[in-house]
């Protein structure tokens, strides 16, 4: 996993729970001093071992903190990189360009990046269905993301998941349904 993702989930941490949790979160499951570099890659374990310990502080299922996460990190990626955000005129054409645009920048930006494979599929208006593949399984964070981009273009957001890798699916099937608010 990249270090931008667990910059943006100490971020999360440190803005809602203060710096001592975050620090509580590296000395249980982090190489001691361990720091993040945003373009280097970590072990997923850590990021792992990390969500599960906020949900168990929390008293939440881990899809839930996932989600919260993912929405999280989109607002957070935004600033970061909201150069990307130009190249769409909302949220359907974002949706539909994560794997044609915002992969292939961030396999720029990133060596080795290890992205989910994400295919889309305009149904209407106001539905697109949604393949996800990876062998994290962060569908769940995913979702997140979505909704994330939703809040951000002001979009009302539901998300069907239709299948799901952790029932033993190969990919997971989300149908987004969207309208502006």
């Amino acid at each position: 996993m990249k270090g931008i993702v667990y910059r943006g989930l100490e971020e999360l941490v440190i803005e809602n729970h203060g710096m001592a949790a975050w620090e509580a979160l590296l000395d249980k499951h982090a190489p001691k001093n361990r720091v993040y570099i945003s373009a280097q890659s970590y072990p997923d374990e850590e990021l792992f071992a990390m969500a599960n310990e906020v949900a168990s502080i929390l008293n939440k299922p881990l899809v839930d903190v996932l989600r919260v996460f993912g929405e999280y990190l989109f607002g957070y990626l935004i600033k970061k990189h909201s150069r990307i955000l130009e190249q769409f005129d909302g949220f359907q054409s974002l949706i539909l360009g994560i794997d044609s645009v915002i992969h292939a920048e961030v396999a720029k930006l990133y060596n080795e990046p290890n992205l989910p494979q994400i295919s889309c599929e305009q149904i209407d208006d106001k539905h697109i269905l949604l393949n996800y593949c990876s062998v994290r399984k962060l569908c769940f964070c995913a979702e997140g993301l979505i909704y994330g981009a939703g809040a951000h273009y002001g979009m009302k957001t539901q998300i069907d998941h239709q299948q799901c890798m952790h029932d033993g699916y190969e990919q997971c099937r989300m149908l987004l349904t969207y309208e502006g608010q």
